[in-house]
């Protein structure tokens, strides 16, 4: 079965100015590669959780939640980095990711009104990064160059991904904050998500389900659609966005993912919230939100009309 297709329309004065393409894939669908990138998350910090317990190392849920984020740079956010750093003994000079200013105005703002400059501690994948320093620590690893392919800890998560996707040969590109990117079949990834479920990993899989669904406003932030998903779930549905314009779902029951082919934002995040509360996963609001945000104008006044079908 094909792919369902998506189009996500915007009118001016009843003319079409731009469409976004978006695919949504099944378990049923065609198989198409693609890169998750962030996507990816909820299955890249596994290996962590599996090998801190042989080293009776448990995280907090709400750790878990940063380590699978990419954040906003909020406040409770750089916090909760900065207090995992410490109670962790990690320097947040290694983080590899970069300064970034935050995708949260309000916040980045200030920082900018105090006289201080945007951080690695600010970068959307600043979690993501910390959990890999602390990651090599528990592997006694050295800290440094934790970013290459050649890693230990990358090395361990291949071979995970390399396991749980099936796929002995999978390729990698970079990521834009310089991790190794991977990139597999829509239905492979699908089909993780639901093997997963039943195999050694499964408690391992839970504690990342939980950790989103508990805190999802760790894993995006205020508005962020994922975050918004979440929260407008009529029961417990995990959501993760990646950059291109790509979003998985899942209740662990039925699982989606949803690619915009020009890689925009608003194409995806459009798609997705109308299409999962038409399905019934989740309510309108996460929906309403965005039709408003991008229907009006500066002075508040509806400028386009966005057509779905």
């Amino acid at each position: 079965m094909s792919e369902t297709v998506v189009n996500v329309k915007f009118l001016r004065n009843e003319t079409v100015e731009s469409v976004h393409k978006v695919n949504v894939f099944t378990e049923n669908s065609e198989s198409e590669l693609f890169f998750p990138r962030s996507s990816v998350k909820p299955f890249q910090i596994i290996p962590l959780l599996v090998e801190s317990e042989k080293k009776n190392i448990f995280f907090d849920s709400n750790e878990i939640a940063l380590f699978g984020s990419s954040h906003s740079g909020e406040q409770m956010h750089v916090e909760l980095l900065n207090k995992i750093s410490q109670k962790y003994e990690i320097d947040l000079g290694l983080l590899f990711c970069g300064p970034q200013r935050p995708f949260f105005d309000t916040y980045a703002d200030q920082i900018l009104k105090s006289g201080e400059s945007f951080g690695p501690q600010h970068n959307n994948c600043s979690g993501k990064h910390l959990s890999m320093l602390i990651f090599s620590k528990i592997l006694n690893e050295n800290l440094n160059g934790y970013q290459n392919l050649n890693h230990p800890v990358q090395i361990y998560i291949s071979k995970f991904f390399s396991e749980i996707f099936d796929d002995s040969s999978l390729e990698y590109s970079t990521d834009g904050c310089g991790l190794p990117a991977v990139k597999v079949s829509s239905h492979k990834f699908l089909l993780a998500l639901k093997k997963i479920q039943s195999s050694k990993y499964q408690k391992f899989f839970e504690s990342v389900f939980d950790a989103y669904t508990n805190f999802p406003e760790i894993i995006g932030g205020t508005n962020r659609t994922d975050t918004n998903i979440m929260q407008a779930s009529n029961g417990k549905v995990m959501a993760k966005s990646g950059a291109e314009g790509v979003l998985i779902v899942t209740n662990k029951d039925k699982s989606y993912i949803f690619k915009c082919l020009d890689g925009n934002k608003r194409g995806v995040d459009l798609a997705a919230t109308n299409y999962l509360n038409k399905i019934g996963l989740i309510n309108e609001e996460p929906y309403n939100y965005l039709k408003s945000l991008y229907s009006k104008n500066l002075q508040n006044d509806l400028f386009v009309d966005i057509k779905i079908n």
